[in-house]
């Protein structure tokens, strides 16, 4: 990254002048600075080093070091203190740090994984995290704690004095927006993105702390620029609390990766004098010491250092690093001192934030963690099923170590009317962060409404017949049942969303629900978040709870991912974080289906895998195409299976957990049925239903299957007792009447067929467009110009003039993913392309 990073106002710093008192704290986190943003000041830190003379810059760099190693050490050991208790405010943002690929991944850290990934020609998405991170932090003031890391670089782009120039940032900014939520602020996910970059790169494993808080507003300039003097280079980085040593340091850090483009600093790199007009501060694509060992060598590539940039006062590599003789850059030449050096810089640069913030301690990965957990009423009032998954850590311990995951549970009252208490689970998936494995154990269970559950904890046996008990630090892991969504009786129809919540006598002054919109902000990247209330009105009574509904009318852009609690008045409980996208398009009545759930015992050990391809979007693959079905059961003999209008029934087969028949999309939930499975499915041509609660859905069987007797298939759906969802390795499989998706035809190019294609290097690289409602047509659009263009992972479009690096034409089953925005098209897959070639 360039730091590419002058003075606010590019002359001599000026003694700071304390704000007028009328002024403090007028303005949330973005007080008015504009009388004193080139004030530098001190940096108070949490550390056991002289405060005054880090700040002043009077220890020699060995004794720095010597201080640094210890804080590393420090933050070792926080990192294996004890688990944090469920629930936290930190659980969103831990899942999005732990879980990059496998059953449930969110998918945060694709951009920049493998390290070198490009989002254009000649970029770095990892350099470009970090960039972010750096410039948004790089305009705080610490003496007058405004500023640092609070996401105001969304209000900052388009290169105001220099600052923030380059496609860089707003491809950042896009790539991270989708994780932005009530519980995870958009200065939280660029810290976050500071840490994944890194770590995907082979850099250390910065400390997170969360609670920033976003600014509403744009900060001063101030980013340190190439052409600064040294003299202001200290005063920059002064005012965010790092003195000469660590200036050079951090430096070092940040320059490990990326470079120096063309377009945007022509006067160090001249159009036509580099490889795709970038040149590279070292000569390797990692988070490593390279840069300073060439710097001290004289080996370096530098353009901070050598070719134009010296003759026209741009050197700024070189006037930061000599700034103490070259002594502490060649410091950082060692490998271990660098690595621990970044390590503590780099996390104490992301925690750079307005006095007024308080953040969290460290993310600490939890050993057993729930998700997903729902209450329902069931029909009639005497049952309510109790469903969800439990996370568990295998990282020291495999998961072939266990032998089994149950939940021992405690009733309303904390006692144990319910019995043996004890809750089975069955294997779901494996999933993986840089640093732990994960395994998932799902369970659905029916429970006496009289007597419920108020907590549970887990009871892990292992193969050799020894136990462990995960009881949430003493305090089990809490359940409340006072009010509950109720999932079935819930849907989005259209832009309409209807919900509805079951709520345990005595009924309370008020219920509500509470929504968290994403708003669209005009010339902005990232939405806004905006609350909404809405009051819920009292309905039937079933058995001891009332029901209560509410609705609400979604923008388009909402239907998908607004997040809603509902809860009840007066900071009573509440039912909390649930997600539009998982809600069906038909609300059903509760006693007439939607409401059922058995508990099962065996598993199709199922794991979802997800497509190695780069995608800026959500990871959330949920289609935004609502259909209804209309479903009637045969009776007779010769039709073993059910009928659905839409589709023809194609009989029970059977299924692989390594193999999968159907790989287009999946998901798993509690209120299966075969219409929510064909809505989900819209656009596919087969849909399958597995194992009660798994829905699969595909263009063509991507792996052998074998037609079996209807009787292999038994496990009733979990949303409707009535019909039938596969069970273990066995799928009910329905075909789309409709006309299945094809390749289409585009004026001026032919279809040349499904590639093979690699994320470490790209087929089609020249031009790339990203769109979650990609089109065959709108690639084209953006292809125009170029010879070839593909479409990946349905919604990624790749242009070139050439195939720039090896592929193999496949199979055309192999590009199965329908387009986003048309599901009649075919998008490529994972890791496959349909290629369109310009006519001759």
């Amino acid at each position: 990254m360039v730091f590419v990073l002058p003075s606010p106002h590019g002359g001599p710093w000026e003694p700071p002048q304390l704000p007028n008192r009328e002024d403090q704290g007028q303005r949330g986190t973005r007080r008015n600075l504009e009388r004193h943003r080139a004030s530098p000041m001190a940096w108070t830190f949490a550390s056991s080093a002289p405060a005054h003379l880090l700040c002043a810059g009077q220890l020699a760099p060995l004794e720095i070091l010597s201080w640094i190693m210890l804080l590393s050490a420090a933050s070792v050991l926080q990192y294996g203190a004890a688990a944090p208790t469920w629930p936290s405010s930190v659980d969103e943002l831990e899942d999005i740090m732990q879980l990059n690929t496998g059953y449930r991944a969110r998918g945060f850290a694709n951009p920049v994984t493998p390290c070198g990934k490009a989002p254009g020609t000649g970029r770095n998405a990892a350099a470009e995290f970090i960039r972010t991170a750096f410039h948004d932090m790089a305009t705080g003031n610490v003496f007058l704690g405004d500023g640092g890391l609070d996401a105001s670089i969304v209000f900052e782009l388009g290169g105001n004095q220099g600052d923030n120039i380059g496609s860089a940032f707003p491809s950042t900014l896009t790539a991270l927006a989708p994780y932005l939520s009530k519980r995870s602020s958009m200065a939280d996910i660029i810290a976050m993105g500071m840490y994944t970059a890194v770590r995907s790169c082979g850099g250390p494993a910065i400390a997170v702390k969360t609670g920033r808080v976003d600014a509403t507003e744009a900060g001063p300039v101030g980013v340190p620029l190439p052409q600064n003097s040294a003299f202001t280079f200290q005063n920059q980085f002064a005012r965010v609390g790092f003195n000469q040593t660590e200036m050079i340091q951090v430096v070092s850090c940040g320059h490990t990766l990326g470079g120096v483009h063309s377009a945007n600093f022509p006067q160090i790199v001249p159009p036509g004098s580099a490889p795709n007009e970038v040149r590279n501060f070292d000569t390797t694509v990692k988070f490593d010491e390279r840069l300073a060992v060439e710097y001290t060598s004289g080996t370096t590539q530098d353009p901070l250092v050598v070719g134009p940039s010296t003759n026209v006062g741009r050197n700024s590599d070189t006037k930061v690093f000599s700034i103490d003789g070259n002594v502490t850059i060649a410091t950082m030449a060692n490998p271990t001192t660098f690595q621990n050096t970044c390590k503590v810089l780099l996390a104490k640069m992301i925690d750079v934030v307005p006095s007024s913030v308080t953040l969290t301690d460290p993310i600490v990965p939890y050993d057993v963690k729930p998700t997903a957990l729902q209450l329902t009423l069931l029909a009639g009032g005497s049952n309510i099923q109790f469903a969800g998954e439990v996370r568990v850590k295998t990282t020291t311990r495999a998961a072939s170590q266990i032998a089994k995951v149950e939940l021992v549970y405690k009733d309303r009252t904390g006692g144990s009317g319910c019995g043996a208490c004890k809750i089975s689970t069955t294997s779901k998936g494996a999933a993986a962060g840089f640093d732990e494995n994960y395994a998932f154990y799902g369970f659905s269970s029916q429970l006496p409404s009289s007597t419920s559950i108020s907590s549970f904890t887990v009871l892990i046996t292992l193969t050799g017949g020894t136990t462990e008990t995960y009881d949430n630090n003493g305090n089990g892991f809490p359940v409340q049942d006072k009010i509950m969504l109720q999932s079935p009786q819930s849907c989005v129809t259209g832009n309409k969303l209807t919900v509805v919540a079951a709520v345990r006598s005595p009924a309370p002054v008020s219920v509500s629900l509470d929504l968290t919109l994403k708003v669209p902000r005009s010339g902005l990247l990232v939405p806004g978040l905006q609350n909404q209330s809405v009051a819920m009105t009292k309905g039937a009574v079933v058995g001891d709870y009332s029901l209560y509904s509410g609705s609400y009318t979604l923008d388009s852009s909402q239907v998908q991912n607004t997040k809603f609690d509902v809860s009840i008045g007066g900071g009573g409980p509440a039912d909390t974080f649930k997600s539009t996208g998982d809600l069906e398009a038909t609300c059903s009545p509760l006693g007439t289906g939607g409401g059922g759930g058995t508990t099962t015992t065996t598993s199709s050990s199922s794991t979802s895998t997800s497509s190695s391809s780069t995608s800026s979007s959500t990871t959330t693959t949920s289609s935004t195409t609502r259909s209804t079905s209309t479903l009637t059961t045969s009776t007779t003999s010769s039709t073993p299976g059910p009928t659905l209008t839409g589709y023809t029934y194609e009989g029970c087969y059977t299924d692989s957990t390594t193999a999968r028949v159907l790989t287009g999309k999946s998901s798993s939930t509690s209120t299966l049925t075969y219409q929510s499975c064909a809505s989900y499915c819209a656009g596919y041509t087969y849909f399958g239903l597995e194992y009660g609660r798994e829905c699969y859905c595909g263009n063509v069987f991507s792996n052998p299957t074998t037609a079996v007797a209807a009787s292999d298939c038994s496990f009733k759906c979990s949303g409707d007792s009535t019909q039938i969802c596969g069970a273990g390795n066995r799928m009910n499989i329905f075909k789309s009447t409709s006309k299945p998706p094809s390749n289409t035809t585009v004026p001026g190019y032919a279809y040349a067929g499904c590639y093979t294609d690699s994320t470490s290097d790209r087929v089609l690289y020249k031009k790339v467009y990203f769109d979650s409602k990609l089109t065959i047509e709108k690639c084209a659009a953006a292809c125009k110009g170029y010879s070839i263009f593909g479409a990946e992972y349905g919604s990624q479009c790749y242009c070139d003039n050439a195939f720039s690096n090896p592929t193999t034409k496949v199979a055309e089953d192999d590009c199965g993913f329908i387009c986003g925005g048309d599901p009649t098209e075919l998008c490529g897959a994972g890791n496959r392309l349909s290629v369109y070639k310009a006519n001759p």
